[in-house]
């Protein structure tokens, strides 16, 4: 295993911990497919490499100032859900997955009789520089469900309305051409057992929907 590849690895494990949404055993699949053609690849030293700092990021969570941004974030997100827009956390890699997946779910909820207003997403590469300490601002994508201008402007204003009730700093120009901003957010988060993304938004639904199957779970 050449220096090269462990410093790549290395690189790419503290992004993944510092993002909070894998557990050891994700961390290690996720890493260890990344390098699948590496014959040589040291997986032990990858084991235990997640062991120790996923221990330490454990630890130092303990004096984490509570409710924590991420936490702040996700209610937001809940709230514009059940306002009928499709929020997703960490959607894909690029804005094309972000928007691919988040239309999908509008999809899917229509067929439900579930007309959803828009959406607001994030993607990994927004999330990698929201946890870099020199930059610490995530963008928000949005679009309304129809791909609608005017539609997409009211979408965006609940969307910033929500931000700013939950006193998140916000820097959004008002023109669908750019992404909602949120400023000076110290990222923070842990792995647990919350089910978000597509199941989150069609279970929250389903509760507000005139429907007797719980199709959720058929997500």
């Amino acid at each position: 295993m050449t220096d090269e590849i462990r410093n790549e690895a290395l690189e790419q494990l503290e992004l993944d911990i510092s993002f909070g949404f894998e557990n050891e055993t994700e961390l290690y699949d996720s890493i260890r497919d990344m390098f699948y053609d590496e014959e040589d690849f040291d997986e032990d030293w990858l084991r235990q490499t997640i062991a120790e700092k996923y221990s330490q990021h454990q630890k130092d969570s303990a004096n984490w100032t509570r409710p924590t941004d991420f936490e702040r974030l996700d209610q937001v997100f809940e709230a514009l859900i059940m306002q009928k827009i499709v929020c997703l956390h960490k959607a894909g890699y690029t804005k094309q997955d972000g928007e691919g997946d988040c239309m999908e779910i509008i999809e899917k909820l229509q067929e439900h009789g579930i007309k959803a207003l828009g959406f607001c997403y994030y993607h990994e590469q927004d999330l990698a520089r929201a946890v870099n300490k020199d930059n610490r601002s995530l963008l928000l994508g949005f679009d309304s469900a129809t791909q609608d201008d005017g539609e997409a402007l009211q979408v965006a204003n609940m969307i910033v309305t929500a931000l700013r009730e939950c006193n998140f700093e916000v820097n959004w120009p008002g023109t669908v051409d750019q992404r909602i901003e949120i400023q000076n957010l110290d990222w923070r988060k842990l792995p647990d057992n919350e089910k978000r993304g597509a199941e989150q938004v069609m279970y929250l639904l389903s509760k507000t929907a005139d429907t007797k199957k719980p199709f959720w779970k058929f997500w």
